[in-house]
């Protein structure tokens, strides 16, 4: 209430001093303003009051028909930034002894695209931005079009995987090279086999194919695909003839318009389901919380060795970084990482993966429970210079479990990202 008052009181003053000594009341014009939207951010807008006389009232601009009420500036416009896409109507009040008057403009807000890249991928993809996320416009870094450049471009809604992917349009069939788009090269083991996948989606039933090496020897070619008007996963198994591969989409085929995402290249002969962060614990992936600390985790032992890593990532923007000193003592539990409880199912069986990266062959041990009682002990992992994944399976002894990370077995900095538990 006090502030209220206060308010009015300004508002007071400034009516009556907005009468000359004559005690002559100046007459409200209509108000006018103009509208300018920044030209490097297209949230921020910069209103400015142009009402004749302007000086002699008191304005105020609102700012969307349930937003917040700002004074106008003394010189020049005001600059307002929005935090959401849509509608807004603009209202500036110019207020006087003998009464007020507002005017009324409209505009539609667009926010800029979010500059946080953060998505789910699987690290096993061997192809380099295989969800075709990295780029600008309609260029992808990593993947030269071979042919029909004009055919392939962007595609910023309905993405699979990330927030853009790729869309083809094919004017006419002819042969599948006539539109090819080409990864960079993979490493790949000359005789072992490896799956390649993509997932499309059309309504013109067009066709498309996997081939390898484009252009050079012993290039390899897949079966034809034809597209569905739902997303589908499509993939070819072949024995790798190269110390590198380069991954071919052939898709010239047939005229139509469809959209593709998810290019995957993994060892073996079983293609990747969708990237997911499907898991029993919660911020597996260590991107929440702030600083060192880690929502839903808890540091039980060597919390100060236990900090953020926002470079040596293997996905999102942070992972943990663990620095054992050189007196570790070649006990795991020294250095220890453990996960909020999450239910399972006693006699269940569960596995627990998660990656390593460290030149120090760091020692790494998954535990279940510490100090609760019932408590299981997973081999000691080795980790390598390379994102190595691990995994232990378990079988479940208590309604809650917890997940302990044991580190403190070497002295060392490594790095650690993307825990997972899931039932088996």
């Amino acid at each position: 209430m006090k502030m209220i008052r206060i308010f009015f009181a300004i508002i007071f003053c400034i009516l009556v001093w907005s009468c000359g000594e004559d005690d002559t009341v100046v007459q409200i014009l209509e108000p006018s303003f103009t509208i300018t939207p920044s030209t490097e951010d297209s949230s921020v807008y910069f209103f400015e009051n142009t009402t004749p006389g302007k000086e002699n009232f008191y304005s105020y601009w609102q700012i969307g028909l349930d937003g917040p009420k700002v004074a106008d500036a003394t010189n020049g416009p005001i600059e307002f930034k929005f935090d959401s896409d849509g509608f807004r109507r603009v209202i500036l009040t110019v207020v006087s002894a003998n009464g007020n008057a507002a005017t009324i403009q409209d505009i539609s807000v667009i926010l800029p695209a979010p500059d946080d890249t953060r998505f789910l991928f699987n690290p096993e993809n061997l192809l380099s931005n295989g969800y075709f996320v990295q780029g600008t416009d309609d260029d992808f870094d990593n993947w030269s079009k071979f042919n029909g450049e004009d055919r392939i471009t962007q595609e910023l809604t309905g993405a699979l995987v990330g927030f853009r992917t790729t869309r083809i349009t094919n004017p006419e069939g002819g042969e599948q090279f006539e539109t090819q788009f080409v990864s960079d090269a993979a490493p790949t083991t000359n005789g072992e086999m490896y799956t390649v996948s993509l997932w499309v989606k059309g309504n013109d039933s067009s066709v498309i194919r996997f081939s390898t090496n484009p252009g050079g020897p012993g290039d390899q070619y897949g079966p034809n695909y034809t597209v569905t008007p739902d997303w589908s996963q499509y993939s070819w198994t072949f024995t790798a003839n190269s110390a590198t591969t380069l991954i071919a989409l052939d898709m010239g085929a047939t005229a139509g318009t469809f959209v593709i995402d998810a290019a995957e290249l993994v060892a073996g002969e079983q293609a990747l389901p969708l990237p997911s962060n499907d898991s029993e614990i919660l911020n597996g992936g260590l991107e929440e919380g702030s600083g060192d600390d880690f929502t839903n985790w808890s540091k039980n032992n060597g919390a100060d060795g236990l900090l953020e890593e926002t470079v040596e990532i293997l996905g999102g923007k942070r992972g943990l970084k663990v620095v054992n000193p050189a007196s570790a003592s070649g006990v795991q539990y020294e250095t220890q990482f453990v996960s909020d409880g999450f239910d399972t199912v006693s006699g269940d069986s569960y596995t627990v993966s998660f990656w390593i990266k460290g030149a120090d062959a760091p020692s790494v041990r998954v535990s279940t429970n510490p100090g609760a009682g019932g408590e299981q002990y997973g081999p000691d992992y080795v980790g390598s210079d390379d994102w190595t994944q691990y995994s232990y399976t378990f079988t479940a002894n208590s309604a809650t479990t917890t997940i302990a990370m044991d580190m403190g077995a070497t002295a060392g900095t490594f790095y650690i990202d993307d825990i997972k538990v899931v039932k088996d």
